[in-house]
């Protein structure tokens, strides 16, 4: 390491540290706000009553303060290091789109009444947590190896820089996939051919490059993506399965889905093959139909059996689906899980590099 370097890192060490525990906070805040937000979606489908002051909401606003937070601890370190990247300003603009999206839905309710999953406000929320996850936990990739100087992550670290990007990009997949657009007012819900082909193929891409990305920054080792796949099928089980009574009894099927994406790990981690990255993709893409249960059942119905889809009906109608739709989107899944491995390699590969600039 040369003179230059040394002060670099001499420079970083201090605001550095504040910069990843700010980029830290709006994970965090990012985790738990798509994790209100889809426990808010499972209460609808329940009829729950529900106010303002509910438990889903107040998840989703403890998350939304914890990213303010966390934005406004990445500004002041940023500037105190001098280095205001394009992490850091995305981080803003993802931050502010949050936090807008309250007064946003509160005036379209005063002026339309209950809104759809694909309305404006609901578009403006996703769009500000899928900024906010993606640029944080670029910027942990990018501003760790200034304080230490390695490529490799803490495990932790890397678990809450990418659930939170799994959780809200899947949530966005699920918005422009589930028919929960229709209103008085308004209809948007997706045509639903598009529905289920978006779904097919955004699924496994997003599950094969988070899979990736997390064996990759943890170091290339075992136990990482695990984990990571652990904590995504817990977040799952308590806020879609737990709060619908009919669906007790789904959860083992649901838990042992966490097999496919450990075998991807192993693959991952212990064949020492270029085609390893092809095949664990194509394992976790492939997971995709069980691991999105149960919301998926409602993609998939309207162009299958399109039942009523009752909560005490939901898992009656998914496993019929395991054999009725389930072959037939093995093989684009597996092919999208490909894809995602593919192209999670190439940008993690980037950002690493970027960050030991």
């Amino acid at each position: 390491m040369n003179y230059f370097e040394r002060g670099t890192v001499a420079r970083m060490h201090g605001p550095g540290r504040k910069v990843v525990i700010g980029y830290a906070l709006v994970s965090i805040g990012i985790l738990l706000a798509a994790s209100g937000g889809t426990w808010d979606v499972t209460n609808h489908l329940l009829n729950k009553p529900e106010t303002f002051f509910a438990p889903p909401h107040a998840v989703l606003y403890s998350g939304a303060a914890s990213a303010l937070a966390g934005a406004v601890l990445v500004m002041s370190a940023s500037r105190s290091a001098g280095r205001f990247d394009w992490s850091s300003k995305l981080v803003m603009a993802g931050t502010a789109l949050l936090i807008s999206a309250g007064p946003i839905d509160f005036v379209w309710h005063s002026a339309f009444g209950l809104d759809g999953l694909l309305s404006p406000p609901h578009s403006v929320l996703v769009s500000g947590m899928v900024t906010s996850s993606i640029a944080a936990a670029a910027g942990m990739v990018r501003s760790y190896p200034q304080i230490e100087r390695s490529r490799i992550l803490p495990a932790a670290l890397v678990i809450v820089a990418m659930l939170p990007v799994w959780i809200s990009v899947a949530g966005l997949v699920h918005m422009f996939s589930l028919p929960f657009s229709r209103t008085a007012y308004f209809d948007f819900n997706p045509d639903s051919n598009f529905a289920a082909v978006f779904a097919t193929l955004g699924f496994p891409f997003v599950t094969a490059a988070v899979s990736y990305a997390s064996w990759a920054l943890a170091g290339r080792r075992f136990g990482v993506l695990s984990a990571a796949a652990a904590a995504f099928i817990f977040i799952n089980t308590f806020t879609s399965i737990v709060p619908n009574d009919s669906l007790a009894t789904t959860i083992p099927f649901y838990v042992v889905t966490v097999i496919p994406l450990v075998m991807a790990d192993i693959i991952l981690s212990k064949w020492r093959s270029a085609r390893a990255l092809l095949v664990a993709g194509a394992v976790a893409g492939i997971a995709f139909f069980m691991l999105y249960y149960p919301l998926i059942t409602h993609t998939y119905n309207k162009v299958d059996a399109e039942k009523t889809v009752w909560a005490s009906l939901t898992a009656v109608i998914y496993f019929e689906m395991i054999e009725s739709v389930y072959p037939l989107v093995v093989v684009p899944a597996a092919a999208m899980g490909m894809l995602g491995a593919m192209a999670s390699e190439r940008m993690v590969r980037r950002a690493a590099l970027a960050g030991l600039r």
